[in-house]
């Protein structure tokens, strides 16, 4: 007689989850484990004689009177030893007519929201309505076929929303104000984040921040966002208000930058993934500074507060120094190429509006009138502009 001990749980059910307990005892509502993940070569289940089995650990639906194995698609024999099973893809494990089975695709029928928790998926995920505000997904590819609402969705390789997606815009009264302030306070950033290891389209977006290592393609219109794009940009209507950071191609069809004045930047040249780590470090930077400040005030009162005062101050210290070297390892990355940064092209069929604000490479160029049909390029340190009207 033989015994089949599960490495997973072969009763679980999506649509019965409860939230999790979390180390320091607290409950999370946002992690249901709606999925059991495995990657390929992890064993599943184990074949073993009965006799090794406690009475009281033993499932009857898993006792078989001869040696066999439910295997099931996506699923093998382990090469070394025939009587466990392992998973041949990436994918959640779950039983199917009687088998062991893992899928590489996982479907999101309904939103993705309070039912579900925030989903984590080692394969690809396709959700059939929309990512509710407050919830976070990470998959290999995501496919969601409603809206992205205020959230953080990232994928591996390649992300693809077909409705939009939509950020909070409740971040500051005025938006040229809040522009600025975006550039040196990352706390700032429109909290919600889409993010692709590929490529990212999308049909509009608004008060978000996008990043992908690959192109991202907007179908219409990209209103005040924040924008890192490995590849190519193509805006097929209109880029207004917030920051792109890019290093090839930027394509604005409808139109850039905005009757009202708020200004839209375009920063060329750099990476833009080296621009974003800068960011970053420059922000804890700054954090840090005015903690070590606050630690030497009160350390300067009395010999008390000094001891009191004197770890926490050693650590701030310690920090500050390696995010320093840091800092100037990043510069010296970010230098500026000047061969890639006289390639990048500003491409505008549309209109051009005033107060728009061009860096490509060392060079600077703002708008102060209304044009068309343009292309923004480098040339001797300075950007310049040229009609593509043929005359």
């Amino acid at each position: 007689m033989y015994y089949l001990h599960h490495y997973f749980d072969p009763d679980f059910r999506h649509t019965r989850l409860s939230p999790v307990w979390e180390p320091d005892g607290s409950i999370s509502s946002r992690y249901l484990g709606y999925v059991q993940n495995v990657v390929r070569g992890q064993v599943l289940a184990e074949l073993t004689d009965l006799n090794f089995v406690s009475e009281s650990a033993r499932d009857p639906r898993f006792i078989y009177p001869e040696r066999r194995l439910p295997i099931g698609p996506n699923c093998a024999a382990h090469e070394d030893n025939p009587d466990k099973i392992v998973a041949a893809a990436n994918g959640y494990v779950f039983y199917n007519n009687g088998l062991i089975s893992v899928k590489k695709l996982l479907n999101i029928r309904n939103d993705l929201g309070f039912h579900t928790g925030n989903v984590f998926f080692v394969g690809d995920v396709a959700v059939h309505g929309d990512v509710q505000t407050g919830f976070a997904l990470q998959a290999a590819n995501v496919l969601v076929k409603g809206h992205i609402e205020s959230s953080k969705v990232k994928g591996v390789v390649d992300v693809v929303c077909l409705k939009g997606i939509r950020g909070n815009a409740a971040l500051a009264s005025d938006e040229e104000e809040r522009e600025e302030e975006l550039q040196n306070d990352e706390s700032l950033i429109p909290s919600t984040l889409v993010q692709a290891g590929g490529n990212l389209r999308l049909p509009f977006c608004e008060h978000v921040q996008l990043r992908a290592r690959g192109n991202i393609i907007i179908d219409g219109s990209c209103l005040h966002s924040m924008v890192y794009v490995g590849g190519n940009l193509v805006v097929k209507g209109r880029l207004q208000g917030g920051t792109v950071f890019a290093n090839k191609l930027i394509y604005v069809e409808s139109r850039l930058g905005s009757d009202y004045g708020v200004p839209t930047r375009v920063m060329m040249g750099y990476d833009a993934f080296d621009y974003l780590k800068l960011q970053k470090v420059e922000t804890r930077m700054s954090y840090l500074k005015d903690r070590k400040a606050f630690f030497e005030s009160m350390s300067s009162r009395n010999e008390v507060m000094e001891q009191e005062y004197a770890d926490r101050l050693k650590l701030v210290k310690l920090e500050l120094r390696a995010l320093s070297q840091r800092h100037k390892i990043l510069w010296t990355r970010f230098e500026l190429d000047g061969k890639r940064a006289s390639e990048c092209r500003l491409v505008v069929p549309g209109r051009v509006m005033p107060g728009c604000e061009i860096y490509i490479g060392a060079g600077y160029l703002q708008t102060h009138d209304t044009d068309s049909d343009v292309t923004f390029y480098l040339e001797d340190d300075e950007v310049k502009m040229r009609s593509n009207k043929k005359h």
